[in-house]
């Protein structure tokens, strides 16, 4: 499972934060438009969330009830609302301007350079220079 924003609902949590969801219909299709994809799960049953992943587990425990569950590569990233706009722009890495939020949250640790050991200063830096 690699960079898959998976959003777990039924249709009580589509009832319940009406408002929220309509947002969220709305982004997702702004998202869908410059070709960043939300998996969208409609539940009815616990055995609905699949996957083995942070979302089956927490549903398993709580129930429906805990619904609307988001999940981004098997990690529960917001529970009991559907996603903002900020959660969506800071894990989709959305460009600014697209949400009615724009990306807040550092880069990656992966998405960093390493420090450079070489022992000179920024300008004189034999790797900064190759670049």
């Amino acid at each position: 499972m690699k960079d898959v924003f998976v959003v777990f609902e039924s249709r009580e949590s589509r009832e319940k934060y009406s408002q929220n969801a309509k947002r969220f219909d709305d982004s997702v299709e702004a998202l869908s438009k410059i070709g960043i994809k939300v998996d969208r799960v409609m539940c009815v049953s616990p055995s609905d969330v699949g996957g083995g992943a942070e979302a089956e587990e927490l549903v398993s425990q709580k129930g429906l009830g805990i619904l609307p569950v988001a999940e981004y590569d098997g990690v529960v990233v917001s529970e009991g609302e559907y996603p903002s706009d900020q959660v969506l722009a800071d894990w989709l890495d959305v460009p600014d301007g697209v949400l009615s939020a724009n990306k807040q949250m550092p880069p990656s640790i992966n998405d960093m350079e390493p420090p450079c050991t070489c022992g000179l200063n920024q300008q004189t830096c034999a790797r900064k220079n190759d670049q």
